[in-house]
């Protein structure tokens, strides 16, 4: 009779706890740099022509997973302590657990950004200063989350019970926690899923530029905004968080055959701490490298995008998480006869990623100086 007692109590008691959960998606998957790469376009333009710019970017992302440390799908610690809400026996009973779960991403992305700018009449060392922004608009963030994983074994309850009691009294704990745990897995799952729009983060940059047919250099920082819709207890975001982004880089390009273009950027960026999260994002280093053929009918060739993080996050509770992604693709370019508009088509795949959102992206890039 007493045996009977305990397994109702406990499995009762189980199914009504609650399980201390992650964060999902925290600070996770992202970056401040755009990983589509448009070194392609820029590396072809031979002059500057001063006064004001505009262009108009329309991007589809597809993102297939999000990676973990070793590139795998994601995965994520979930541990923490049971305790029965009703005393058992006399008295509450508690047990720790420790497991991992799966964290299986889809979404599906379109951004629409708007970049103007100015390029000034004077010169400087023989170079042009510009001033551009860069307003980003996700008109629809579309994202499926499923997060699953065996349930963790519980350590004994304590305070024990009494010896001819205990096994009966384990077992129906475990069998109560694993549906209390499933449950709150499908909730986590459920919670990261949704659709979103709205404005992303704005981004601010200066730059001095030379350009001339023997040579293209351009020196520049972007400060990145924490302007993008963005909820620090919400695992579905716009935004990349509550702050700021510093990125500092320099391009080269040249011709080594009279047709053909090839350019190199790197980048170096650091970021301020998140003020919603306490999370202090590591610094990371980027390279751009692009090839362009110029033929009779366009430009085209490849582009590869290497984002790298080389500092720790700092207050992260899933570690360094440090964000790695290689991007490749194609682009083409033409210049539109008549109103003397560029227009840029590329496609980027990731090769390999840690910590990061991965997939494909396609972007069309529409460009008009007045």
């Amino acid at each position: 009779m007493r045996q009977t007692h305990y397994r109702t109590a406990l499995l009762t008691s189980c199914v009504l706890g609650t399980l201390a959960a992650p964060s999902w998606a925290q600070d996770a998957g992202r970056v401040r740099f755009p990983s589509a790469g448009a070194l392609g376009g820029e590396i072809i333009s031979q002059v500057d022509n001063p006064g004001f710019f505009a262009s108009a970017v329309v991007t589809k992302s597809e993102v297939d997973k999000l990676t973990d440390s070793n590139g795998d799908t994601a995965q994520r610690t979930v541990s923490g302590t049971f305790s029965t809400p009703a005393p058992v026996a006399g008295a509450i009973r508690t047990a720790t657990y420790n497991g991992t779960a799966t964290v299986d991403l889809k979404q599906s992305q379109t951004q629409l950004n708007l970049v103007v700018g100015y390029v000034s009449e004077d010169t400087f060392g023989g170079g042009r200063l510009s001033l551009a922004a860069n307003l980003p608009y996700v008109t629809r963030l579309d994202r499926t989350t499923s997060v699953t994983g065996p349930t963790p074994t519980l350590s004994t309850l304590a305070p024990a019970l009494p010896p001819a009691a205990a096994a009966a009294a384990q077992a129906s704990a475990q069998a109560g926690f694993n549906n209390g745990y499933q449950s709150n897995l499908a909730a986590a799952g459920s919670k990261a899923t949704g659709v979103e729009q709205g404005l992303g983060d704005v981004e601010l940059t200066v730059a001095w530029s030379n350009r001339n047919p023997e040579r293209r250099v351009i020196v520049g920082a972007t400060l990145g905004l924490p302007t993008g819709k963005y909820d620090a207890a919400s695992s579905l975001n716009i935004g990349v968080g509550n702050f700021y982004t510093l990125r500092a880089g320099a391009a080269y390009a040249f011709d080594p055959l009279p047709n053909l273009t090839v350019g190199v950027r790197g980048t170096l960026a650091t970021n301020t701490r998140n003020e919603d999260t306490q999370i202090k994002r590591g610094d990371f280093g980027a390279v751009e490298l692009a090839a362009a053929y110029r033929s009779s009918f366009g430009v085209f060739g490849p582009h590869v995008v290497m984002v790298r993080q080389f500092r720790d996050d700092d207050g992260n509770p899933q570690g360094a998480n440090r964000y790695s992604i290689t991007n490749a693709g194609l682009f083409y370019a033409m210049r539109l006869p008549g109103p003397d508009v560029g227009i840029n088509f590329s496609y980027t795949r990731t090769l390999n990623s840690t910590n990061a959102m991965v997939g494909s992206i396609f972007q069309v890039r529409i460009s008009k100086a007045f």
